[in-house]
C-alpha cells in the first residue's frame, strides 16, 4: 500500500510539474499569437470590493472572557477592508485565450479584537498555563498586501476531443476550492498578528498555485499544486479531483491529495481521500437539493487516521408566502479517542474557510463555530430557514445549531482531560439582509449560544465560570463593483 501511495503521488507530482511548464510555454506563445492574429489588444477590467463590519459580544466564551488577553467578558471591535482588482482577457484568432488577474487587499481591525485575542492591538496577554508570565504584546492591526496575481491559458476549440476551453491552465497566487470547500477553500489565514482581520476574511488566494482543468463532458479533471504562506504553515499540497457532471442532476467527485511539506510535523506527509457530491437528482422534486461528502485523513508517520463527513438537504418552496427554503445538515469531524487506540483520530481542518455558498457556511455557527471551536472533535445538527420578505432586495435567515463533542474524552481545552458530557452548546442565529442594488449588501446579525455541560467542563482550568449565554450583535456592509 505504501508503494502504491508513493506511485500515485509521483504521478501527480510529475503531472503538476509538467503542466506548470506547459502553462508558461502556452501562455507565452498565445500572447505572441494573440498579438499577431488578433486585431484587438487585451481587454482589461477594473473591479473593487470592500467591507466593513462592527460587532459587540457579551459573555465571551460563555462568561470566561477573551482568552490570551485579559479575560474581558464583553468585547467590541470593527474591521474592514478595501480590495481593488484588475483582470485581463486576450483572445486570439485561433480561439485560445490568455487571461490573468491582480488583486490587492488593505485591511484593519480596531477595538478589542476577537475572542481568542488573535486580532487585537497592544494588549495584556494572559498566559493560561502560567499567569505570572503574562506580558504586554501586539501591534497596530492593519495590513496591505497582494492577494492574487495569476496568469492562465484556455484552449478554445483547438483540442477537438475536449469541450470549448476544455484545457485551462493557470499559475500564480489565486483562489482554489476543492469540492464544497470542506477541506481546501482558503489559502490565506488572516486571524493573526500579521494580517489582523478575523471575520470578513477578504484574502483567500493561495500563496502560489499550478492548476490544470480538463473538461470533456460529462467528465472533469483538476490537477493542482497549492502552496500556503507562513500563516498557513507553508503547506505544500499536490493532488487531483475527478468529477462526473450532469447539468440537471448535479455532480459527484473523487479526490486525493497529499501535504508534501509543512512547518507542522502533524501535517507533513498527510494524505486526504474524498468522495463528494451535490445536485438535484430527484426529477419530480426539482427544488430539492442534496449534498454529501466523506473525507479520510491518514498520516502513517504520525500514526493519524481521522475522518469527516456531512449530509445535507434543502428544499425551496416557491408557492408559499415569502418563498421559504428549509434545510438540514449533519456534519461530523472526528476527535481523538484519547489513549484507547494508540492512534490520533483528531480531524485536522486544514484550509477550510469562506466559500461562495455564503459567510460562515463551514464555520458551524456564527457564535460557536466562529469564536468557540474549529472543525475538529465536533458533531453538529444544523437547521435553517431562509425567506424573502415582501420588501424588494431583502432576505431573512433563521439558523439553529446543536453542537456536540465527537469524543468528549479528549475535549478539554487546557489539559485535554476527560469531559463527561458531549453536549457542547446550542445556538440561534438571525440574519436580516438587504441588497438595495447589485453593488451594496447590508446585513444585521444576532447570535445567541447557550453552553451545555460539556462546554462548562471544556473550559475547566481557566479562571471564571463558563455558564452564561454568549450573544453577538453585528452590522456588516459589503461593496462590490
Amino acid at each position: 500500500m505504501i508503494v502504491n501511495k508513493r506511485w500515485k503521488l509521483k504521478k501527480i507530482q510529475s503531472a503538476v510539474q509538467c503542466l506548470a511548464g506547459v502553462a508558461v510555454v502556452l501562455s507565452a506563445g498565445s500572447v505572441f499569437a494573440a498579438g499577431a492574429e488578433s486585431q484587438n489588444g487585451p481587454n482589461f477590467n477594473f473591479g473593487f470590493t470592500g467591507g466593513f463590519s462592527t460587532m459587540s459580544m457579551n459573555n465571551v466564551h460563555f462568561g470566561i472572557g477573551q482568552l490570551d488577553v485579559n479575560l474581558s467578558k464583553d468585547l467590541a471591535r470593527s474591521e474592514g477592508y478595501i480590495a481593488p482588482s484588475l483582470s485581463m482577457n486576450w483572445g486570439g484568432a485561433d480561439s485560445t485565450t490568455v487571461y490573468g488577474g491582480l488583486r490587492a487587499v488593505g485591511s484593519f481591525t480596531r477595538g478589542d479584537g476577537d475572542g481568542w485575542g488573535l486580532t487585537v492591538g497592544e494588549h495584556w496577554q494572559y498566559n493560561v498555563a502560567s499567569p505570572a508570565s503574562s506580558t504586554v504584546v501586539g501591534k497596530n492591526m492593519s495590513n496591505t498586501s497582494i492577494d492574487s496575481a495569476y496568469l492562465g491559458w484556455k484552449s478554445g476549440s483547438k483540442i477537438s476531443f475536449l469541450d470549448k476551453d476544455g484545457l485551462d491552465i493557470s499559475v500564480g497566487p489565486q483562489n482554489f476550492q476543492l469540492g464544497d470547500g470542506l477541506v481546501l477553500a482558503d489559502g490565506n489565514d488572516e486571524a493573526n498578528q500579521n494580517k489582523g482581520i478575523y471575520w470578513l476574511d477578504p484574502r483567500q488566494a493561495w500563496n502560489n498555485t499550478v492548476v490544470a482543468r480538463i473538461n470533456a463532458s460529462p467528465y472533469r479533471l483538476e490537477l493542482f499544486y497549492l502552496k500556503a504562506d507562513g500563516d498557513g504553515m507553508n503547506d505544500s499540497i499536490q493532488g487531483a479531483n475527478f468529477e462526473l457532471v450532469n447539468e440537471k442532476a448535479g455532480k459527484v467527485g473523487l479526490s486525493y491529495f497529499e501535504v508534501t511539506n509543512s512547518d507542522s510535523v502533524q501535517r507533513k506527509g498527510m494524505s486526504v481521500t474524498s468522495l463528494h457530491g451535490r445536485g438535484r437528482p430527484v426529477a419530480s422534486m426539482p427544488t430539492l437539493e442534496l449534498a454529501g461528502e466523506i473525507d479520510f485523513q491518514k498520516n502513517t508517520a504520525r500514526n493519524q487516521e481521522a475522518q469527516a463527513w456531512f449530509v445535507e438537504a434543502s428544499y425551496f418552496m416557491p408557492s408559499l408566502p415569502w418563498y421559504p427554503t428549509i434545510g438540514y445538515r449533519f456534519a461530523s469531524f472526528s476527535g481523538d479517542k484519547a489513549d484507547t487506540t494508540g492512534k490520533n483520530e483528531a480531524w485536522d481542518y486544514l484550509h477550510n474557510g469562506s466559500t461562495p455558498r455564503g459567510f460562515g457556511y463551514w464555520y458551524q455557527g456564527i457564535v460557536v463555530g466562529t469564536y468557540e471551536t474549529r472543525l475538529s472533535n465536533l458533531d453538529t445538527h444544523f437547521f435553517s430557514l431562509t425567506m424573502a420578505p415582501p420588501i424588494q432586495g431583502s432576505w431573512l435567515k433563521v439558523l439553529y445549531y446543536d453542537h456536540r463533542f465527537n469524543q468528549s474524552s479528549s475535549a478539554r481545552l487546557v489539559d485535554r482531560g476527560a469531559v463527561s458530557s458531549n453536549q457542547f452548546a446550542t445556538e440561534w442565529d438571525f440574519v436580516l439582509g438587504y441588497s438595495g442594488s447589485k453593488k451594496v449588501d447590508y446585513m444585521m446579525i444576532y447570535g445567541n449560544a447557550s453552553p451545555g455541560q460539556g462546554a462548562r467542563e471544556y473550559f475547566a482550568g481557566i479562571p471564571g465560570q463558563s455558564n452564561k449565554n454568549t450573544s453577538m450583535l453585528q452590522f456588516t456592509a459589503l461593496i462590490h463593483f
